[in-house]
């Protein structure tokens, strides 16, 4: 039981930490970022306030919920150059310029 603890305490850390970087970048969002971009934020605080918070409900995190916790905060904090200024990038404010792709 003490490893149920240890992974319940270790899952909780890591979607305390997504749920934190999502919100501050929800936070920097403003008018012209797409909603696609506001919902997926959204949606990763919601994921990860259940994930962290499962073992209330019976269901105890083991490897295979850190490592896809872990996944994604890794994601989050490689994309951080992204939101560096506390401003979302070009490719969350608008759709990208179609005269500007290449032929394939």
């Amino acid at each position: 039981m003490n490893t149920l603890y240890l992974f319940a305490i270790a899952n909780l850390a890591i979607c305390a930490a997504i749920a934190f970087i999502s919100l501050c970048r929800l936070n920097a969002m403003e008018v012209p970022v797409l909603y696609r971009v506001r919902s997926e934020y959204a949606g990763y605080i919601a994921g990860a306030v259940g994930a962290g918070f499962q073992p209330w409900w019976g269901e105890w995190p083991e490897w295979g919920s850190l490592l896809i916790a872990g996944a994604l905060l890794l994601g989050l904090i490689f994309s951080s150059h992204a939101w560096r200024h506390d401003t979302a990038p070009e490719t969350a404010t608008d759709h990208a310029p179609l005269g500007d792709t290449p032929e394939v």
